[in-house]
């Protein structure tokens, strides 16, 4: 078992602290969303030691949910369980980033191509209004705001086509890619600025119905996580494994 990160209680009251559940609601489900939020996001960095009763009496609840939403997480590769030992944060394995951006751009190249035929001109109207709302959000240097309009503009590209549950299947896979992500737009100078250029290319040939183009432009986008995997691993080199 990898040794966890000294201070992980510490790193790990911080990180939940301000949530609170609803009582009308799955706990299990808000526990499981809260923690892989805060992987993705990175606010709990790998190794970083999950006791369960930390979690429990930071957020007040039993430990029964605790341990269901820490087993769904593991089932995600989101964090590692050794049985009577203790459970850490999983580092990113860069074999899935592969296989989520094969998925992805496969997807959505083929979702996006087929709804230039059929987009309409409200639904041009919105994705307008999301990628003007992604550059006030990119100009205020609102990381989290951006990320939001981000991944509501590429659902919001599934629903058009009427394909909300291919979106749905995708989150499972994508979290990983997502993990970079967050680590891309801490890290790398001017990536949201360039994601957000993407978009808009993206919406022009959408509203030109230009298919030659936009595969290759929505390829290159998802692509671009790939690109600068090298950078964000130089500079956060203990999210890693291969």
């Amino acid at each position: 078992m990898p040794r966890p990160l000294a201070g992980s209680d510490a790193v790990l009251v911080a990180a939940l602290s301000g949530w609170r559940l609803d009582p009308e609601r799955s706990y299990t489900q808000q526990v499981h969303r809260h923690l892989r939020d805060a992987v993705v996001r990175g606010t709990l960095p790998p190794r970083t030691g999950l006791s369960e009763a930390t979690i429990a009496g930071t957020l007040q609840v039993s430990r029964t949910p605790v341990r269901e939403a820490l087993a769904q997480l593991a089932e995600e590769q989101l964090v590692l369980i050794y049985r009577k030992v203790g459970t850490v944060v999983a580092p990113i394995p860069v074999g899935l980033l592969e296989q989520a951006r094969f998925a992805r751009s496969t997807l959505e190249c083929a979702n996006h191509v087929q709804l230039a035929s059929t987009i309409t001109p409200a639904q041009l109207d919105e994705l307008a209004t999301l990628l003007e709302a992604q550059r006030r959000a990119v100009d205020s240097g609102g990381v989290d705001e951006f990320f939001r309009l981000d991944e509501l503009m590429h659902r919001r590209l599934f629903e058009f086509a009427a394909r909300a549950q291919v979106w749905a299947m995708l989150q499972p896979m994508k979290r990983q890619f997502d993990r970079v992500r967050w680590l891309l737009l801490d890290h790398v100078a001017d990536h949201a600025r360039h994601a957000l250029a993407e978009h808009g290319q993206i919406l022009a040939q959408l509203a030109a119905r230009d298919v030659a183009r936009l595969g290759a432009t929505v390829a290159a986008h998802i692509d671009r996580v790939g690109g600068h995997l090298q950078q964000v691993r130089g500079r956060a080199p203990d999210f890693f494994i291969d």
